[in-house]
C-alpha cells in the first residue's frame, strides 16, 4: 500500500457507505474498504474496535446528516413551507449524497434493514422523523393536517421510490418529484 495518507472515521464512514450502495451489507469489510482506500487495516482498526462498530457509526452519521443536517438547511429559507419545499426536493436531488454512494445509497439502507433489527430500528426513526418534519411543511404551506399527512407520505413514497429507480438520471428525478410537489401544493385550501 503505497498511500500513507492519514484517514479519518468519517473517511471510512464514507467508503463503507459507497461499499453498501454498490455491494450491499456484504461488501462492508474491513479488508475491502482498506483496499479501496489503500490503506493497511491497521487504520481502519485505529478508529473502530471491529465492522459492527463502523456499521453503528454508519447508522449514527446517517441520522445526523441525512436527515437532521437536511432539515435544518432546508429550515434556513425561513417559514414559507412551499419554498421549503421545493428547497428540500433541491437539496435531496443534489449531488451532496454522491461521495456515499448516490442515491442508491438510501435503496440500500432499506434492503439491509430488512435483516438487521439496529439498522431497522434506525430507519423507523428517520422514516418518522422525516415524514413529521414533511408533514408540518406541507401545514406551513397552507395544508390542513390530513391533508398534509396524505401528501408528506405521497411525497415521501415517491422519493424512495426515486431511489430505487437507479437508472433515473439526478435531474429527471428532480423534475418528476418537483411535478408531484406541485400537484400536491395545489390542493391548498
Amino acid at each position: 500500500m503505497a498511500n500513507r495518507r492519514t484517514l479519518s472515521s468519517g473517511d471510512w464512514i464514507q467508503a463503507a457507505f459507497q461499499a453498501l450502495a454498490t455491494a450491499g451489507v456484504q461488501g462492508i469489510r474491513a479488508e475491502r474498504l482498506a483496499r479501496a482506500l489503500e490503506v493497511s487495516k491497521g487504520s481502519f482498526y485505529w478508529h473502530f474496535a471491529d465492522v459492527p462498530a463502523l456499521q453503528a457509526a454508519m447508522l449514527a452519521h446517517w441520522e445526523a446528516f441525512a436527515t437532521e443536517q437536511i432539515i435544518l438547511d432546508t429550515d434556513a429559507l425561513g417559514n414559507d413551507g412551499a419554498a421549503r419545499l421545493h428547497r428540500l426536493v433541491e437539496i435531496v436531488t443534489s449531488d451532496l449524497s454522491d461521495p456515499y454512494g448516490g442515491l442508491k445509497t438510501e435503496a440500500a439502507l432499506r434492503d439491509w434493514a430488512r435483516y438487521d433489527p439496529a439498522v431497522a430500528a434506525s430507519l423507523q426513526r428517520v422514516d418518522t422523523r422525516r415524514l413529521t418534519y414533511v408533514q408540518q411543511l406541507f401545514q406551513a404551506a397552507g395544508l390542513d393536517d390530513a391533508g398534509a399527512m396524505r401528501a408528506a407520505r405521497l411525497y415521501y413514497t415517491a422519493l424512495i421510490g426515486a431511489e430505487h429507480l437507479d437508472r433515473s438520471p439526478r435531474q429527471a428525478v428532480r423534475e418528476d418529484l418537483q411535478f408531484l410537489l406541485r400537484a400536491l401544493l395545489a390542493n391548498r385550501g
